[in-house]
């Protein structure tokens, strides 16, 4: 049986557009369970309650924390390059139990008296964690591609 070598690629190969694609699609998936986390949570605002006076917030009023959560995806020349997620610091508090003199140690308080004891709660890095490989593969086929691509020749059309 006789193998030849060929300068065209079959199948499908995935674009800049289809990896921003589905990295937002990935992104949304991932905030939506922090939201649907988040909004579990017993203690918190129950209604839109302070509005910032000063700074680029100015006018503006602090929203419950399922409601804050965004997200971000950085390109470069079209092709995803960065994701991240934009939390309010009160959520960073309520992950790490911290704030009011309560360092990122889990049930450790440098002081005694402190106003709020707040526990941990891993309501944003489980869901980014058990995703991620999601990611990593959608990474891997786009630049996978990329190099047949530029190795091997053009996609056939």
């Amino acid at each position: 049986m006789a193998h030849s070598v060929t300068s065209t690629i079959d199948g499908n190969v995935i674009t800049a557009e289809e990896f921003y694609a589905q990295a937002r699609k990935w992104a949304a998936i991932v905030r939506n369970i922090a939201k649907a986390n988040a909004s579990r949570f017993k203690k918190g605002k129950t209604k839109q309650n302070h509005t910032y006076k000063t700074g680029s917030k100015a006018g503006k009023s602090e929203q419950k924390l399922h409601n804050s959560i965004r997200y971000a995806i950085v390109r470069n020349s079209g092709v995803p390059e960065n994701v991240s997620f934009k939390i309010p610091i009160h959520g960073i508090f309520r992950e790490w139990a911290v704030g009011y003199g309560q360092p990122r140690v889990a049930g450790k308080y440098v002081s005694n008296n402190s106003r709020v004891k707040r526990t941990m709660e891993d309501w944003i890095d489980i869901p980014i964690e058990k995703n991620t490989q999601k990611l990593f593969n959608l990474a891997a086929e786009f630049w996978g591609d990329q190099v047949i691509v530029s190795s091997f020749g053009a996609k056939k059309l």
